[in-house]
């Protein structure tokens, strides 16, 4: 079985791309990798690295996870290119940076992503940087269209499931023209 490395956004992302691996041809083994300084704010940041690590053991995977909030590095990323797409071009190179460091230093040849699983991420984009970050890194960006993918419910049952990408921007494009949590004017 082949070494896989997956950069995980969140658990449910995470059960969705476990069962698109299972689908290939080559048996993986997953190693699964935390590293996102978008998600914010932090508590935000805090559930979904617990609901991570709740599946992980779940599944008896190994975790890479580096737990630093990253709200300065994030900021900095992205200052002056807040809005989509050219924010999520930055974000996703930045995390998949990482995530094809991470999966050459754990001997993977290859690593993939949970935002392959998105309906609300970009996968252009997310193709291309991936594929960046792995040549940079000399490991291979396995990209696939995992969107219809289920996950496992044994494996995402009761686990925290975020309504937003993670960042700040995204979390307002969401719920802008929401009336939540206001109070009605007379």
């Amino acid at each position: 079985m082949e070494k896989i490395l997956i950069h995980a956004c969140c658990a449910h992302c995470l059960g969705k791309t476990l069962a698109g691996l299972k689908s290939e041809p080559v048996a993986y083994t997953p190693v699964v990798f935390w590293n996102n300084p978008n998600i914010h704010p932090l508590i935000e940041y805090r559930r979904r690295l617990k609901a991570v690590k709740m599946l992980v053991e779940r599944a008896k995977l190994p975790l890479i996870a580096d737990e630093t909030y990253g709200l300065v590095e994030f900021c900095r990323a992205v200052h002056g290119h807040e809005a989509a797409p050219e924010r999520c071009a930055r974000c996703y190179a930045l995390r998949l940076g990482r995530a094809a460091q991470a999966a050459r230093a754990a001997g993977c040849r290859r690593f993939t992503s949970t935002l392959a699983t998105s309906r609300h991420q970009d996968h252009a984009l997310i193709r291309a940087a991936g594929e960046a970050a792995g040549a940079a890194a000399g490991v291979e960006f396995l990209y696939r269209d995992w969107r219809e993918a289920v996950a496992d419910e044994h494996l995402v049952a009761m686990l925290y499931h975020q309504q937003y990408c993670g960042c700040v921007f995204s979390e307002h494009d969401r719920f802008k023209d929401t009336s939540t949590h206001l109070w009605p004017v007379p």
